[in-house]
């Protein structure tokens, strides 16, 4: 077992974006006719968006609006992949929660035994719900000087697992484990 804190060179990075085939992964999940919401993509290279649309959903997004400000759009589901920092993710949480919407995100694996998602989550535990991935979500990594999307990690495969953790999509049991 890996103990985070005390190894020198685990850094926390916020600039993993979501690869097109893991948000394909739970795209049968998602009616068509709901408006998707990508609420953290604030000054990010990432492709959700364009990867959304591309699959054949309605998104509303914008790499200038701060999930922490109020924007006047509809939409019916947020999905979206949030910085990993926890200070950030936690507030990200609680935003989520006060807007009381459907939402799904990718999270480490590892967030669904702490605390503070207890105490966010409080007495609203019945409304979450957990997507286990065959595998481990992939992410891409933006490449600056070349201005390019690239495999992230050594090898392209995070060290760590993650998960889509649900709110109020009310999924059936046997739709969450994706094969």
């Amino acid at each position: 077992m890996c103990d985070f804190q005390k190894c020198s060179t685990f850094n926390i990075d916020n600039e993993y974006y979501t690869k097109k085939e893991m948000w394909k992964n739970i795209s049968h999940l998602i009616p068509k006719d709901k408006i998707i919401y990508e609420a953290c993509i604030l000054n990010s290279n990432s492709k959700s968006i364009e990867y959304w649309k591309e699959l054949g959903y309605n998104v509303v997004g914008n790499k200038e609006w701060d999930i922490f400000d109020e924007h006047d759009i509809e939409w019916d589901i947020c999905i979206t992949n949030p910085p990993f920092e926890t200070i950030i993710k936690q507030n990200i949480l609680k935003k989520l929660v006060e807007w009381d919407k459907p939402f799904i995100i990718v999270m480490n694996a590892s967030n669904t035994f702490t605390s503070y998602l207890r105490e966010i989550f409080k007495d609203k535990f019945k409304d979450l719900q957990t997507i286990i991935p065959k595998g481990k979500i992939l992410f891409e990594k933006y490449d600056i000087e070349n201005k390019t999307m690239e495999k992230a990690g050594r090898t392209g495969t995070p060290a760590f697992y993650c998960i889509y953790l649900c709110y109020k999509m009310n999924f059936k049991p046997e739709e969450l484990w994706l094969i």
